[in-house]
């Protein structure tokens, strides 16, 4: 007999359902959570938690470090207003970030500066984009290949958006994206 695990997964089924069926349309577009029982079984653990709300996925990437092109590929480019949270994952072969800035400027279009940051490159100083309109991060430290990590936003507003890596010249050897909240 299967009841066991026929069991866990009604309970868990019946759960979920019991969960979507409480949602109404109150017209509020807020994110909202309901925790459920942890249940695990058979070594696999059945999530504890069903959230609604935005998840942008995001890949930071190079193929050379910085003696080649760098990408940050997002997906979805755009989310609804409300807590959204940005997973990020590096498949390249150095360190990366993620750094999402509230601008009125084309996600390509940010000036750079020098940061003091080495290396710059040796014909103009400029390394970084401006950080003072940061409103998320990845954090420290930086990714290594192969890492991944998560960050959420709580109540991003309508707007445009950069989601850039800041580590000296990413920006420039194109790893930058741009992001809008509706």
């Amino acid at each position: 007999m299967r009841h066991g695990r026929l069991t866990v997964t009604g309970i868990v089924l019946v759960t979920a359902v019991g969960v979507l069926a409480g949602c109404s349309s109150s017209g509020s577009s807020k994110a909202s959570t309901t925790t459920l029982p942890p249940t695990t079984t058979g070594g696999v653990t059945v999530p504890t938690t069903l959230a609604s709300g935005n998840t942008v996925h995001v890949a930071v990437s190079d193929t050379k470090g910085l003696d080649g092109p760098m990408t940050l590929v997002a997906g979805p480019a755009s989310v609804q207003a409300g807590d959204v949270t940005f997973v990020v994952k590096n498949t390249g072969t150095i360190d990366h970030e993620v750094i999402v800035l509230k601008t009125s400027l084309a996600f390509n279009k940010i000036p750079v500066a020098d940061a003091g940051d080495p290396p710059a490159p040796v014909t103009s100083g400029a390394n970084k984009v401006d950080e003072t309109n940061n409103i998320g991060e990845t954090g420290t430290p930086n990714l290594k290949p192969g890492e991944s990590r998560s960050f959420t936003i709580k109540n991003m507003a309508a707007g445009m958006y950069a989601l850039v890596c800041n580590i000296a010249q990413h920006y420039q050897k194109g790893m930058r994206a741009p992001f809008t909240v509706t």
